[in-house]
């Protein structure tokens, strides 16, 4: 069975085909609010591009309500079927959360990819629009966590609140004092996320009194991961990875 993983995000959407538990491709777009036609011819697009067929099976987590309803419009009119929907009632871990039905699917999925691979308790870092750091415990059960503002939202914000400072391409300078205003920008922008990223790996290590399997994932997952000071296992496909687990489950364990 091949099964496509979907990971629409606020502002990119990843896609990956799986058979069985071996990624075979993969692709990332910009979200958009398409039609469920849209969307479909989209998909189809990227599939053949490398060669696939439509996939036996769709599972996939969305934060954007709008495009959650136009997946399963697409996957019951392409492919008949409904498609596994990542959410706190089917990702099929423990949560020790107040609040289960407010947490993210994608923090759900990438809490499933760090229990498949052992190694617990562990820190999921998704260097995204948002900055989200999730805990799982050693039993395998999903604490909560931490969420800020990631590092394309935070420079964002800086330029519309700073009239001076204009927008730039945002990448690590040479040096952390900066000769130039965009150097100085991209130096406070970057510098203080990965400080940021150490310090709250640090504070939650306290609670465990130890630090856990670290991973980092996202958009700027390896580029601030490699920068921190604790050692993150980099993977970028790691919210895809726990969308298709969920997706194997709630299949009945179906491959």
């Amino acid at each position: 069975m091949r099964r496509l993983a979907i990971d629409v995000g606020n502002t990119k959407t990843a896609l990956a085909l799986f058979e069985k538990k071996n990624l075979l491709g993969q692709w990332r777009i910009r979200t958009e609010r398409w039609t469920a036609d849209e969307l479909r011819i989209l998909t189809e697009a990227l599939l053949k591009s490398e060669g696939f067929s439509a996939p036996d099976d769709v599972a996939f987590a969305c934060v954007v309500p709008q495009v959650r309803h136009t997946v399963v419009n697409m996957c019951e009119k392409w492919l008949n079927l409904t498609p596994v929907n990542v959410s706190c009632s089917t990702a099929g871990i423990k949560l020790g959360y107040r609040y289960p039905h407010e947490i993210g699917p994608d923090r759900l999925a990438n809490a499933v990819a760090a229990i498949m691979s052992g190694g617990l308790p562990a820190i999921v870092a998704d260097f995204g629009t948002a900055t989200t750091f999730d805990v799982i415990d050693s039993q395998g059960r999903y604490l909560g966590g931490a969420i800020s503002p990631g590092v394309g939202t935070s420079a964002g914000e800086l330029f519309k609140k700073a009239e001076r400072l204009n927008p730039i391409d945002l990448s690590f300078p040479e040096c952390v004092v900066g000769r130039t205003t965009a150097d100085a920008i991209r130096s406070g922008v970057l510098f203080s996320a990965v400080g940021a990223a150490d310090h709250i790996v640090d504070l939650i290590a306290v609670e465990f009194n130890s630090v856990p399997e670290l991973w980092a994932t996202g958009g700027w997952g390896k580029a601030l991961g490699n920068r921190c000071r604790h050692k993150f296992r980099i993977c970028p496909e790691l919210t895809l990875l726990g969308i298709n687990e969920i997706g194997r489950k709630n299949r009945g364990g179906v491959n």
